[in-house]
C-alpha cells in the first residue's frame, strides 16, 4: 500500500510507511537493528540525562538500563515518539523505588518537550525468567543496553511466530478496561480531553499490533512499528483495511471525540476481539502472559 493521506484537524495529515520489518538471519531468527550510532540528536541528550539518572538513584542495585522502541532504532521522531526504557534492579523493588522512576520520567518529560512521553518501567531478574515473560524476547529483538552488565542468564533467540505474541492475549481485557475508564471521565474535569487522547492513544496502539499478532505467524515476520502492522494486517484482511487505518490515525493522532471513540473501540475493537477469540493460538495462555503495559 502506498503512503495513506488523512484528514487531521481541519489539516491534511500523511502518514508514510515509517519504520520497518525487522531482518532474519539464513536460519530465521530475528536480527536486533537497535544500535547507540542510532540515537542521534534531539534524543542524545535525554538518553544520556536518563542514564545518569538512574545510575545515581540505583548506584549499588543497578544491574542493567536498556532502551527499547524507536530511539535505539534510529526511527524516533520528535513530537511524535516516546522514550521507551526498563532497568533491570539487583532486591526487591518498593514502592519508593517505583515513586523514584515516575519523578526521574515526569522531570525529564517537562525538560524534553519533543518527547511525547518517557517511560521507565522497573524489573527484577526474576521478572524475566518467569514462565511466559515477554521480557527475554523485548531484551533479544527490541532493545539496546545503554548501562550495567550482561545478564547471568541464556537467552532464545526468536523467529515470527507464537512467542512473540504480546498484545492479543490481553486484548478483550484492555478494550473493556479502557471503554470502563471512558465512560466514567467527567466532561466537567479540566483535563478531560488530555485524559480521552491518553487513553485513545495507548487503546489503539494495542488495536493494532494486535492486528498484526493475528497474521505474524502466516506472514512470518515481524515488526514492532505500527505503520508495517497495519500494512501487513491489511494483506490478510483487506475488507478491514479501513478500519484498520482508522485505528492507525488514532495511535498517532489521538482523538478527544470520546463518544466516537467508543462507538468504534465497540465495533472495530468488538471484531477484534472475536478474532482473537476464535483463533486457536491464543486459547489458554491468555491469564499467564504477562503484558506490556
Amino acid at each position: 500500500m502506498s503512503n495513506t493521506v488523512i484528514s487531521h484537524g481541519g489539516k491534511m495529515t500523511q502518514i508514510i510507511p515509517w519504520g520497518k520489518l525487522l531482518a532474519q538471519d539464513a536460519t530465521g531468527y530475528l536480527i536486533n537493528d537497535c544500535h547507540i550510532d542510532n540515537i542521534t540528536p534531539p534524543w542524545t541528550l535525554l538518553v544520556e540525562e536518563l542514564r545518569e539518572r538512574v545510575q545515581q538513584t540505583w548506584l549499588t542495585r543497578l544491574q542493567a538500563l536498556y532502551l527499547r522502541g524507536s530511539v535505539p532504532r534510529g526511527l524516533a521522531l520528535p513530537q511524535v515518539s516516546d522514550l521507551d526504557s526498563f532497568a533491570i534492579l539487583f532486591g526487591e523493588i518498593s514502592g519508593l523505588d517505583r515513586s523514584l522512576a515516575r519523578q526521574i520520567c515526569s522531570q525529564l518529560q517537562k525538560r524534553y518537550l519533543f518527547c511525547q512521553k518517557v517511560e521507565l518501567i522497573l524489573l527484577t531478574q526474576a521478572d524475566i525468567e518467569q514462565q511466559h515473560s515477554i521480557w527475554p524476547s523485548i531484551i533479544q529483538i527490541k532493545s539496546l543496553k545503554i548501562a550495567g552488565e550482561d545478564l547471568p542468564i541464556s537467552l532464545p533467540q526468536f523467529k515470527p511466530g507464537h512467542s512473540l505474541i504480546n498484545y492479543a492475549y490481553t486484548w478483550a481485557m484492555d478494550l473493556a478496561q479502557t471503554l470502563d475508564i471512558l465512560s466514567q471521565l467527567s466532561p466537567q474535569n479540566s483535563r478531560f480531553s488530555a485524559q480521552v487522547k491518553k487513553q485513545c492513544r495507548w487503546i489503539m496502539r494495542r488495536m493494532v499490533r494486535t492486528g498484526f499478532e493475528l497474521v505474524m505467524e502466516q506472514d512470518q515476520s515481524y515488526t514492532p512499528d505500527l505503520y508495517y502492522c497495519f500494512q501487513r494486517f491489511a494483506l490478510y484482511f483487506p475488507e478491514q483495511q479501513r478500519e484498520m487505518a482508522k485505528a492507525l490515525q488514532l495511535a498517532l493522532f489521538p482523538s478527544a471525540n470520546r463518544p466516537g471513540l467508543m462507538v468504534f473501540l465497540r465495533g472495530f475493537g468488538g471484531w477484534l476481539v472475536e478474532r482473537v477469540i476464535s483463533s486457536p493460538k491464543f486459547k489458554n495462555l491468555g491469564s499467564e502472559t504477562l503484558p506490556l503495559q
